[in-house]
């Protein structure tokens, strides 16, 4: 199919590097991070400098503004994009096949899991704006997308932020605001000739601009983009773009970022939180810190899993639980985008829920080049067959690697999450029922809105 009172922050940053072909970058829009509760956030400005160690943001001393020139497409950022909330939907389970498709790949590593599939898939849909030929069938088939919707998938996109990013009418002003922000940009080649259409295509619908920097000071350049992130994720994704990576054959790094922050509408008591075991993959046990709640809401108890729906506060946005009973690598096998669609449908009744999970932790770090070469996306990545001609004009560029590092932090108070991912191209009612909800074996999570169904966050606590 195509179609948490406790506060959580998501920070998604996506990062595409281009290259040209040969050997070895992104938008400056900067959400207004909120220090309210549950977490008291720091200054950015606190620990990241520019690249020559000062205190400068880009904007702030002669330096930084010539690389903070503006030069993006002569489109000018479309507010009030047309989508039918069917299309949305269609854009919801679009990102989710390719959550669960990307879930199964990632799952095959051991430990812990946490990565944004929202963040993954609207960076590529940036690219895929500059994708020909096969290289854009490959892309559409991988996001699983219609060719024949063209350019509309890019309209959706940004009405799908939109729906997302705006607060809801019902929201109580005077409550703690759910925040929900995406940000966009594009740090270009100072010198190179980048399609119109494409700037103007990423400028409309992403409201992307340009940014102008000398990869030759490759270093300088890394810092710079690394900065940037590490403002739009509040200082959590530090260091995106490790030493190496850019070169003087770096033309055009695209970044996305998306928070997330948000309280639960029914909270942890940090005073009942206490040492419980938690029965790991292998069958052993170990003592975590488990936090219980009871609360009205939903759940569901069947033959294979569990599962619990927590929502956000003034918002429609929500965690999902699912924890499988029996063999968790069975249950994590069969995972598809039908089953995971039913399980969050299962998650509208209305019971009584005493409910306990473990307080966790995890960072997850990985290359994603031969993920998504196995799902599909084969010649991107092969400098004699990829088409990104709709960027420059040339088949010059293709996607050299992909990194994506990710965050999260579940505690009583709130929960905090980041991720980035970069990708480097070289040229070429009353409840009749109640559960007694204990999460004390692996279960798998998701952060989606309610509305449209889109899964913004995704992951698995194995081991808290």
């Amino acid at each position: 199919m195509k179609k948490t009172k406790l506060l959580i922050i998501v920070a998604l940053v996506t990062c595409m590097v281009l290259n040209a072909c040969g050997t070895s970058g992104p938008m400056e829009k900067n959400p207004q991070m909120s220090e309210n509760y549950p977490m008291e956030p720091e200054n950015p400005k606190d620990d990241v400098k520019s690249p020559d160690g000062s205190e400068t943001y880009p904007g702030e001393s002669s330096d930084a503004a010539q690389i903070g020139e503006d030069a993006r497409g002569n489109a000018a950022y479309v507010s009030n994009p047309q989508a039918a909330d069917a299309d949305l939907e269609d854009q919801g389970e679009d990102i989710n096949e390719f959550a669960v498709k990307l879930y199964q790949k990632l799952a095959e590593e051991e430990g812990n899991l946490i990565f944004s599939p929202y963040s993954i898939f609207q960076a590529f849909l940036m690219t895929y704006a500059g994708a020909n030929a096969e290289t854009k069938a490959e892309i559409a088939k991988t996001l699983d997308i219609d060719l024949d919707d063209g350019d509309m998938v890019h309209q959706w996109m940004n009405a799908l932020n939109l729906r997302l990013t705006t607060r809801p009418e019902y929201a109580d002003p005077e409550a703690q605001p759910l925040e929900f922000n995406v940000a966009n940009a594009l740090w270009a080649q100072q010198g190179e000739h980048f399609e119109q259409a494409f700037l103007d295509k990423l400028a409309a619908n992403y409201d992307a601009g340009l940014k102008l920097v000398d990869f030759a000071n490759s270093e300088d350049a890394r810092q710079l983009i690394n900065l940037w992130v590490a403002v739009q994720t509040n200082d959590k994704i530090k260091n995106l773009i490790p030493e190496g990576v850019l070169s003087e054959m770096t033309r055009l790094v695209i970044t996305n970022a998306v928070y997330f922050k948000g309280a639960w509408q029914h909270q942890f008591d940090a005073q009942f939180t206490n040492r419980q075991s938690f029965t790991r993959l292998d069958g052993s046990q170990t003592e975590t810190d488990m936090m219980h709640t009871a609360f009205n809401g939903s759940g569901f108890v069947s033959e294979s899993y569990q599962a619990v729906r927590l929502p956000y506060e003034q918002s429609g946005f929500s965690m999902a639980l699912i924890m499988p009973k029996g063999d968790f690598k069975a249950f994590e096998n069969s995972l598809s985008e039908d089953v995971l669609d039913d399980v969050l449908k299962a998650l509208s009744n209305q019971a009584m829920i005493n409910l306990s999970m473990p307080k966790f932790k995890t960072e997850s770090s990985f290359g994603l080049a031969d993920t998504l070469k196995q799902l599909g996306m084969k010649s991107a990545f092969d400098k004699d067959s990829a088409d990104f001609s709709g960027i420059t004009g040339n088949k010059d560029l293709y996607i050299s690697g992909v990194v994506h590092k990710a965050f999260i932090d579940v505690n009583e108070e709130g929960t905090e999450a980041a991720a980035a991912t970069a990708a480097m191209m070289n040229t070429t009612s009353l409840p009749a029922e109640s559960y007694e909800l204990v999460f004390d074996h692996p279960f798998i999570y998701v952060i989606y809105d309610q509305m449209t169904g889109t899964i913004v966050f995704m992951g698995r606590v194995v081991a808290p």
